[in-house]
């Protein structure tokens, strides 16, 4: 039997892009133990409804909570801003964590004047998730948001270095940049991918946001906290799950994780 620091932390995407959570979890959090579920036969998740965006988050959550995870994370800014409420219901007494709260947190703590840019797909900026949760901890907080849909198939495509990609993001922020913002947070799990070219173009002045490691520092202190963390000394072990496609989310992911990605499952709902 084991004990609960010993069990796993379920971590769940539409698709691959929480697989940069998971890269952050593995480095900081070395000796814990990972499942993944990414939803790559309904993404993108971004186009759906709300109820339809909760049910599916809710199938997850099931799945994950069956697997005896000792927390959850929600890697999708989408599902993030819609539905994790969702997730806190039927996970109980399972701490949940998700990347929005997080990044809000950690812009707000990084902020020096107040000017906070939020760049996300179409669904998250217009959910006002990010300044909902700013406003909240500060509401003098001013925020600024742009969705910047291009990014995601550019990521996807591996053009993290492209000129068409630095001309897109050039574009994107112009509007962002022209109040001032001293902090931007990269409000979708694709985008760390995109940082160095990101910052870059933003300028060393201007401090970003990566929700994926602020999420991770959030895991470590939360596991901490309520006495979960693994002190095994058992490797690390992970399995990823998907509902469509292993190759495509094996190929695509190990750009995302950085390093080799094997035990992909299928899981037929």
């Amino acid at each position: 039997m084991a004990s609960p620091r010993e069990l796993p932390i379920g971590v769940f995407d539409s698709g691959v892009g929480g697989l940069t959570v998971v890269r952050a979890l593995m480095e900081r959090l070395p000796l814990e133990h990972i499942v993944y579920f990414g939803d790559t036969a309904r993404v993108p998740y971004g186009i759906k409804s709300i109820p339809t965006i909760e049910h599916f988050t809710g199938q997850i959550t099931d799945f994950l909570m069956e697997r005896g995870v000792k927390m959850l994370i929600v890697a999708c800014n989408t599902m993030a801003a819609v539905a994790v409420h969702e997730v806190a219901r039927r996970a109980g007494n399972i701490p949940v964590l998700d990347v929005i709260d997080a990044g809000a947190r950690a812009a707000v703590e990084a902020s020096r004047g107040g000017n906070i840019g939020v760049i996300g797909t179409p669904t998250t900026v217009n959910s006002n998730a990010y300044a909902r949760r700013m406003h909240a901890l500060d509401p003098r907080i001013r925020v600024f948001s742009q969705a910047c849909p291009l990014f995601v198939p550019l990521v996807e495509e591996g053009w993290l270095e492209h000129e068409v990609t630095r001309l897109t993001a050039r574009e994107y922020l112009k509007p962002v940049l022209a109040e001032g913002v001293d902090t931007l947070v990269l409000g979708c799990t694709h985008y760390p991918l995109l940082k160095p070219l990101l910052q870059d173009v933003v300028g060393p002045g201007i401090r970003l946001v990566d929700s994926a490691i602020t999420t991770a520092e959030f895991a470590a202190a939360k596991l901490a906290s309520l006495d979960l963390a693994n002190h095994g000394e058992v490797p690390a072990r992970y399995a990823f799950n998907v509902t469509d496609i292993p190759l495509r989310f094996q190929t695509i992911g190990e750009r995302f994780l950085g390093r080799s990605l094997s035990q992909v499952t299928k899981v037929e709902w």
